[in-house]
């Protein structure tokens, strides 16, 4: 064989297997995604997220509370403020 040739067939070969590779690794990864999105449903896992989404919901309402809190105390700091200048001055 002339070696010459060898050079396109190899440049050839190299362009053809850059896209397979690709399609190869898209193809790993959407079966990867599905595999995880299938174990992430299991059936046994249902209560457990419901229990978790509870606790979320539980912890963000005693959040809004402290803030409703926070706002409280800060308004009376700042009306305490407001006044005891107005006395000084």
């Amino acid at each position: 064989m002339d070696p010459g040739i060898l050079v396109p067939i190899m440049l050839f070969i190299s362009i053809a297997a850059v896209p397979i590779v690709f399609t190869a690794l898209i193809i790993r990864f959407k079966l990867k995604k599905k595999e995880l999105e299938m174990r992430g449903s299991a059936p046994e896992l249902g209560p457990e997220v419901d229990a978790l989404r509870d606790d979320l919901n539980d912890t963000r309402a005693q959040l809004a509370e402290m803030q409703e809190r926070l706002d409280v105390a800060e308004r009376l700091l700042a009306a305490g403020r407001a006044s005891q200048k107005d006395r000084r001055g």
